[in-house]
């Protein structure tokens, strides 16, 4: 009987070994998994800040000169798929957590609306040797429109982000920014610009398709 007992309470602390590795495995692999996300999230926010601000810039610079260039137009191209990877990886990764999921009109489709708009008017110059194309004055009013709700957007991302300040035109790193990059995707904020961003193309969604319509 008491050889009986000791091989119970052997079998008892292996197991009880056994589980402890696994649990302090699973802890190690999930730390890492946030850590992986998170450093990912912080560097790509900070990516998706700058493509709107320099957006910003460029939408301003075909006001002021009444032009639009081929190079301003790769440059909002660029600008656009920087938004729309953001998106698309993040969005991703909230369905999976069950944290959120969009089902109307997106800031995806807002961006790929914008990304239309210049594609087809600089297409008017293309296989010429013109390098830029003069706007008329409903061409230059779509792009008021894209000026103000790409303000819009920042303002919200200025609301909502965490671990930068936004400016008019930069961006400053905030001291939390260091542990946000150790466990910012267990926090609520990305998801929020998401949300938020979603809004604002939702709320301006006849505006967008009447761009190109």
């Amino acid at each position: 009987m008491a050889k009986q007992r000791k091989w119970l309470i052997a079998g008892a602390i292996a197991i009880g070994l056994v589980f402890s590795l696994f649990t302090f495995t699973l802890f190690k692999e999930t730390r890492g998994y946030a850590q992986y996300h998170s450093e990912s999230l912080m560097n790509d926010t900070s990516r998706l800040i700058g493509s709107f601000q320099r957006k910003q810039e460029v939408l301003q610079q075909i006001i002021q000169t009444r032009t639009l260039t081929e190079t301003q137009v790769e440059l909002i191209r660029e600008d656009s798929y920087i938004l729309i990877n953001y998106y698309e990886d993040y969005n991703r990764l909230a369905m999976n957590l069950d944290r959120y999921e969009n089902n109307g009109y997106s800031i995806v489709e807002a961006a790929f609306v914008t990304e239309a708009v210049f594609n087809r008017k600089i297409a008017e110059i293309q296989g010429t040797d013109q390098t830029k194309i003069k706007l008329n004055n409903e061409f230059l009013e779509k792009v008021e429109f894209l000026v103000a709700f790409n303000e819009r957007c920042l303002k919200t991302l200025g609301k909502h982000v965490r671990g930068f300040v936004i400016t008019d035109t930069s961006m400053e790193t905030t001291e939390e920014r260091d542990s946000l990059s150790r466990n910012g995707i267990k926090e609520d904020f990305w998801v929020e610009i998401l949300k938020r961003l979603d809004r604002e193309a939702f709320e301006k969604q006849s505006d967008m398709e009447s761009l190109i319509n």
